[in-house]
Order: C-alpha cells, then sequence, then structure tokens
C-alpha cells in the first residue's frame, strides 16, 4: 500500500516536467513579422557586397600629340572607380604592386618605349573583388653622368666607330680582369665581318642610333635568340655569324658612373660592337676621342672595342709611327754617347732582383762601340764580390717617352748556358713606385730557358711577378748568327711585338695596366740568373752587339 502511494506521486511529478519541457521549447519556434529568429536561435550569414562597374583611368604625366608615350619621365597616374568599393589594388605590369583607397602614381624606370599590362582589384567592404586590366605604353627618357653624356654625346651628337687600324681593337679577356688578357684582333683582321661599317650615334637627348648598313657581327647563339634565326647565315667554326642580317635601328642609353665604375646601359637589344647578348657596358678608358668598352657575356666571358669619334686610319698600328724622334746608330767609335746613355754599375739588390752573377761596371771592356755597333760583353773575371763582369745602360731621365716604335737591330752571343742578353723597358717611375707597379715591357730576352729563341713579356702587378704575360716566337733559332730587328709598337690600345717586321704577340693595353705612362730602355748582358741559369763553367767571354736603337712617333 505504501509502495503503491509512491509511485503514483513519482508518476504524477514526471507528467508535471515533461509539460513544463515541452512547452518551454516549443515557445522558440514562432517566427516574428520580419521573419528573423527570436530569443537565442541562429543567425544567417552576411549578405555578400560585389563591386560592380568598375572603370581605370590612366593619365601618362606629359602626354601630348608630340609626346604620346610621356615626357620621358615614366610616371603615370592611375585612378580606379567602382559601385561598393572601399579599396584598390594596383598592379603595374613590372611585378610592383600598390593599394590605396583611391588614385595612386606610380614610375616606370626601364628606359626606352615599352608596354604594360597594368591590372586594378576593386574590393568590397565583404573582401570580394573584381579587376579590370589595361595596356599602356611609357617612354622612360635615360638620364645620364654629365660628364659621360659628354664624351659620348658632345655638345649634341657625336658618332663613334670600330677603331679597326689598331692591334687590340677587339678582344677577349676573363671575367676577373679590366683588360683583355686572353685574345687580341690584329688590325683590320675582322675586315670581312659587318663589324667596321657600323656607326654608333650617341645624341645628348638619350638616343642612340645604331647604323648598322644592313648587317652586324656576333655570336650566332644570341643573335639568333634576341633577333631570330636567319636563313641562310649560319655559324662559323668559331659560333659566329659574320653578317647577320639587321636593320638600322634606334632605342635609348644612359651612363652614370656608380662606385668609380662608368656604366653604359642599353634600351632593348641595343648594343656596340660585337653581339654578345649584353645591353650593360663599362668604360674601362676614355680619352676625348677614344673609348675602350668591356661587358661581360652570360658564358664569363669579357669583351673589348675600342671605338674612336676620328676617322679610322686606313694605315694599319704598325705604320703609323713615321716620326724619328730619338736614335742611336753607334757610328763613332769608343765610349758611348753620355748624353744618351746612363751606365748602371753594381750588383744591385739581390743580383738586380733575379739572382744574377755579374758586376755591371762602366769600362770599355764591358761596353763600347766599334766598327758601327755598340758591344756589351759579359767575361768571367773576378771583380769586387763577383765571378763576371758585363754592362747595362738606360736612357733613363736622358730620353723618356709614350707610346710610339722601337726597333732595336741586335745579334745575341752564342748559345751557352748562363748568358742572359734582353733589350727591354722599364716605366719611368721606377724609383718611386718600384716594380711591377711601374710595368716592365722586354722585347727580347735570351737563354737557355727558352732554348735561345725570341722571347717577349710584359709584367705588372696583376701577374705572377716572376711569369709575367710571355711569349716565345716560333722560329728565328739563329739569333746568335745573324742581325735581327726587334720592335715594339706601343699604342694606348696594345704592345705588339715584331721581328723583322713579322708581329708575334700583341698584347691588350688598358688603364687598369701600367703602359699608358712614360718608359725608358735599357740594354744589358747579365749572367746567371733566374732566367740565365747555371752558367757554363766553359765560359769566358761573350757579345750582344747592337746596330741600332731607333724611336719612332
Amino acid at each position: 500500500m505504501q509502495l503503491s502511494r509512491r509511485f503514483s506521486f513519482l508518476l504524477h511529478f514526471g507528467l508535471i516536467f515533461s509539460s513544463l519541457l515541452i512547452f518551454s521549447c516549443g515557445g522558440g519556434g514562432v517566427e516574428d513579422n520580419g521573419g528573423s529568429s527570436g530569443g537565442g536561435g541562429p543567425v544567417d550569414p552576411p549578405k555578400e557586397i560585389i563591386p560592380s562597374n568598375l572603370s581605370l583611368n590612366v593619365t601618362i604625366i606629359g602626354q601630348d600629340s608630340d609626346n604620346p608615350n610621356g615626357d620621358g619621365s615614366g610616371k603615370v597616374r592611375f585612378s580606379a572607380s567602382a559601385t561598393n568599393a572601399v579599396s584598390y589594388s594596383y598592379r603595374f605590369g613590372t611585378g610592383d604592386l600598390q593599394s590605396s583607397t583611391s588614385s595612386v602614381e606610380y614610375t616606370y624606370t626601364d628606359t626606352g618605349t615599352k608596354t604594360y599590362n597594368v591590372t586594378v582589384l576593386a574590393y568590397s567592404s565583404t573582401n570580394h573583388s573584381v579587376s579590370i586590366s589595361k595596356s599602356i605604353t611609357v617612354y622612360v627618357k635615360a638620364v645620364s653622368d654629365i660628364t659621360l653624356l659628354e664624351l659620348l654625346a658632345g655638345s649634341s651628337e657625336k658618332t663613334w666607330k670600330i677603331n679597326a687600324a689598331q692591334d687590340a681593337h677587339f678582344s677577349l679577356g676573363s671575367s676577373d680582369r679590366e683588360y683583355p688578357n686572353n685574345w687580341n684582333a690584329p688590325s683590320f683582321s675582322k675586315s670581312e665581318s659587318g663589324f667596321y661599317d657600323d656607326e654608333f650615334v650617341f645624341n645628348v637627348d638619350g638616343t642612340y642610333t645604331h647604323t648598322t648598313n644592313n648587317t652586324v657581327f656576333g655570336k650566332a647563339s644570341f643573335l639568333n635568340s634576341d633577333f631570330g634565326e636567319k636563313s641562310g647565315y649560319n655559324a662559323n667554326s668559331d659560333g659566329e655569324i659574320e653578317n647577320y642580317p639587321l636593320e638600322n635601328y634606334q632605342t635609348t642609353f644612359s651612363a652614370k658612373s656608380e662606385n668609380g665604375v662608368d656604366k653604359l646601359e642599353f634600351g632593348d637589344n641595343g648594343f656596340l660592337g660585337f653581339y654578345v647578348g649584353e645591353q650593360d657596358f663599362t668604360i674601362t678608358c676614355f680619352d676625348e676621342t677614344n673609348i675602350l668598352f668591356r661587358t661581360l657575356d652570360t658564358t664569363g666571358t669579357a669583351w673589348y672595342f675600342w671605338l674612336t669619334s676620328e676617322t679610322v686610319s686606313e694605315t694599319p698600328s704598325a705604320d703609323q709611327f713615321t716620326n724619328l724622334v730619338w736614335s742611336d746608330e753607334f757610328n763613332n767609335d769608343g765610349s758611348l754617347d753620355s748624353s744618351k746613355w746612363v751606365h748602371e754599375t753594381g750588383t744591385g739588390e739581390w743580383g738586380w732582383g733575379n739572382d744574377e752573377k755579374q758586376f755591371y761596371t762602366n769600362r770599355s771592356e764591358n761596353s763600347k762601340v766599334e766598327d758601327g755597333l755598340l758591344k756589351i760583353t759579359a767575361r768571367k773575371e773576378s771583380w769586387e764580390s763577383s765571378n763576371y763582369t758585363s754592362a747595362r745602360i738606360k736612357t733613363n731621365k736622358k730620353f723618356d717617352f709614350k707610346y710610339g716604335r722601337i726597333d732595336v737591330r741586335a745579334k745575341m752571343p752564342s748559345k751557352t748556358n748562363g748568358v742572359w742578353p734582353a733589350i727591354w723597358m722599364l716605366g719611368s717611375n721606377f724609383s718611386s713606385d718600384g716594380w711591377p707597379e711601374c710595368g716592365e715591357i722586354d722585347i727580347q730576352e735570351y737563354a737557355h730557358t727558352n732554348n735561345f729563341r725570341v722571347q717577349s713579356t710584359v709584367h705588372h702587378p696583376d701577374v705572377s711577378p716572376g711569369e709575367g704575360d710571355t711569349h716565345i716566337a716560333s722560329g728565328y733559332n739563329d739569333v746568335n748568327d745573324k742581325f735581327y730587328t726587334y720592335s715594339l709598337v706601343w699604342t694606348k690600345e696594345a704592345l705588339t711585338f715584331y721581328v723583322d717586321n713579322k708581329p708575334h704577340k700583341i698584347v691588350g693595353n688598358s688603364c687598369a695596366l701600367p703602359f699608358n705612362s712614360e718608359f725608358f730602355i735599357i740594354l744589358n748582358f747579365a749572367m746567371g740568373g733566374t732566367m740565365g741559369g747555371d752558367i757554363d763553367p766553359n765560359f769566358s767571354s761573350d757579345s750582344m752587339e747592337i746596330d741600332f736603337v731607333r724611336v719612332y712617333q
């Protein structure tokens, strides 16, 4: 009986609780007049807002009928508008972008006339966007350093050509050098190519005209890639097309000095000289009418071109120096002409820097003029602390000169180990700047280490002092039996070595080298040392004989 009452109570309570629960849940399902949920129900997502009626207005600064692509400043003003837009993102076709709530101004910097695809995106408050694109063409005038601009264009316009008459007018070098250390073209050696008739015209307004006369010279891979392959124009064995068809063209240029380096940059595919796919050049050396340009291709090869604004000579550099300015014909027997020559005596420091074994004297036994010849004689004899004597003479402070042609007609001593006669030149600043900073030009050196041949060398700080840039001429095995004329033709462009008017070595010159200052002549006969080597114990005496020394400018 008690259990039944408890069950009845619980059943009654449960029915009441269930009714309350049903009533509470049912109240949230009623919509108001606006159709929105009442109470604590879910909220509908916000409505999408999409911009519309997007337009883009472009103003190229300075644009008019005479300047359809602007005034050359490269400045362009962009203004976008759209319904329901709160911000804009401008993309200028250069990789740059800029956001704004209104208009923006952008400056293009690539020189020349170029076309860009500009895009603007309009964004709404819900971050939805639409876009529009427009193509624009903008002219950017090259801005140049005034000094370099005057060099290139003068007061208005200046025309340049490859200085084909000079050795090393076209050269190659390694990327880590500022001078052509690999190969140098002899005068007029590329006459069959579309190279020498090109004209490179610079104008003060920053425009550049390349008068190609219908053909250019360059690397086939770069020409075909940048200008298109031409049927019937194939590369030679060096991968070059000597007469690639290309019409005259015009582009822009800028010339600036940056961190001490003078730079020239062309717009589009502009270039000068031999085409290697580059539009950037450095000006490594120049005067008012001559410039040495350098460019570096993608393979790491440095290419050099000497240009001149003067009329290119029809005479090769070897024959351009005809005015005899200094000479000694050695026609008067006896002592040397003291108005022309100075003796150097002693053993020098560490055997004149080469561990040489002789003591230089001013005695007639070691140097004298006899029978129309200067005879420099090395002798085996005890003198001071040495076992050999000889002579060394120079023109320093008697005759120092820059550029020209020097001819020395001479006969070498016999082929005996230890002899080391030389005809050479040293920079006149030797006493102040030292060696090898002053530069050294060896016209002829003769020793057993070069098999008693003709050896010519230049020394400067950029090569190992003991090595230098050396070349041994082929042939000439009889220089000890007959007279030969050993010559140097020295210009701002090159140093070319000759034997009897036959060139055997061209060294490209540059402002990076010490061969643009005065030098003096030295004649000497050393014994032993780094090049002479061990001296034959049977050596007693021998001479280098000089017929004449002549300098032309």
